[in-house]
């Protein structure tokens, strides 16, 4: 069971975005010993192996490297922006992050360098803004290339909901989209703001604020989860419960830890064992497992001695494997004997238990390690390399 937990704010700096939702991809990377090409979704090699690494099409531009130096090209294989970065991301709504001697910024596809590179860090954009860090400071710019927060702060969160959570002298405030501090800093911890709401902490206890900067809920418990779903897992007196947007206690304070809900159910944990309940704090399973992964796509896989899968109405089907991940658009990847591969929500194996490594289907791909070697396959096991 991953327990809840307080989350500070940390800030990583990405070389590329993970585009969510359900795209089909027409050209998937295709490796041939040590190059890397594109072939269509029937393996046929579109675009012949000659680079030395390859990423998904994404706004009709692909990254790939040739010679050290990274660029973007066409579904046709042309070259789109010249191969002269050390690194480059994927694009993500028109904008792709590259760096070029340890200075990062943003191009368009136009290869036009929109936010300068000048950065020592930067991260994707959120809500059309993106955090910079030069000399361990952080800060804000938007996709005309204009800082909204020179880097001044100690720390600074991504926006969400319109705000930013930032740090100056071990002290946290929000901003918002124009740079202007919504408060003076005074909390001791902040989580960005979920639901119309965020949790922070005032002398070593948490609350929540509104979007205002006004005490929504009182500063009196030990743990605090974001609000998922209108409800937020809470300690108090070293039991959890939930309560409500209004501070209302909506489930008792009898556990000894609580998941945020997923799907309409939580991992709850009593003792040793944990165990699911719904929303009116009704158990689904009792307290029967050693630990247990929240919900996804209607499907949770719990541990008993060996794992099994669980459905929405708790019936569990045993599998055979070592380790297993959660289902990932209908597919989970798991390990026997030290090897990977996946099943469906019935548990049948349906790509074979071979490979060294396989990450998390996304749209339509998962990334297998493959005697040594990685490369793309598809959900009906056609693997894109030789």
């Amino acid at each position: 069971m991953r327990h809840y937990f307080i989350q500070t704010v940390v800030f990583f700096l990405l070389l590329s975005a993970n585009v969510c939702g359900q795209i089909k991809h027409n050209l998937i990377p295709y490796r041939q010993d040590s190059l890397w090409g594109y072939a269509d979704t029937t393996g046929r090699i579109i675009i012949a192996p000659q680079y030395d690494a390859a990423q998904l099409f994404y706004s009709k531009l692909a990254a790939v490297q040739q010679n050290g130096k990274m660029g973007y090209i066409d579904s046709l294989g042309n070259i789109a922006v010249p191969l002269k970065y050390d690194r480059a991301g994927n694009f993500k709504d028109g904008f792709a992050v590259v760096e070029s001697g340890r200075k990062w910024g943003f191009i368009n596809k136009r290869g036009e360098e929109v936010v300068p590179l000048k950065y020592e860090g930067l991260s994707e954009f959120y809500e059309d803004i993106a955090i910079t860090s030069v000399n361990n400071k952080w800060g804000y710019v938007n996709k005309l290339g204009e800082e909204i927060v020179p880097p001044v702060y100690d720390a600074a969160s991504k926006f969400s909901n319109g705000f930013a959570a930032v740090m100056k002298d071990y002290k946290w405030c929000f901003i918002n989209t124009s740079g202007k501090e919504m408060l003076k800093p005074t909390f001791e911890k902040v989580h960005d703001y979920n639901e119309g709401l965020a949790a922070v902490m005032v002398n070593g206890l948490w609350g929540f604020v509104d979007v205002g900067g006004k005490t929504a809920i009182p500063f009196k418990y030990e743990t605090v989860s974001d609000f998922k779903d209108d409800l937020a897992a809470v300690r108090l007196d070293g039991k959890v419960g939930f309560i409500n947007k209004k501070g209302a206690k909506v489930i008792s304070f009898k556990y000894d830890g609580a998941n945020v809900f997923s799907e309409g159910f939580s991992v709850v944990q009593s003792g040793n064992l944990v165990g699911f309940i719904d929303k009116k704090g009704k158990s689904l399973t009792g307290m029967n497992y050693e630990s247990a992964y929240d919900f996804s796509e209607g499907m949770a896989i719990v541990y008993a001695k060996s794992y099994s899968i669980i459905d929405t109405k708790g019936e569990p089907a045993p599998l055979l494997c070592d380790r297993i991940r959660n289902f990932k658009e209908g597919l989970a990847s798991v390990e026997k004997n030290g090897l990977w591969g996946f099943i469906n929500k019935q548990g049948d194996v349906v790509i074979p238990v071979k490979y060294e490594n396989a990450d998390d289907f996304s749209e339509g791909v998962a990334v297998v390690s493959y005697q040594g070697k990685w490369g793309y396959v598809d959900k009906k096991g056609r693997e894109f390399f030789k």
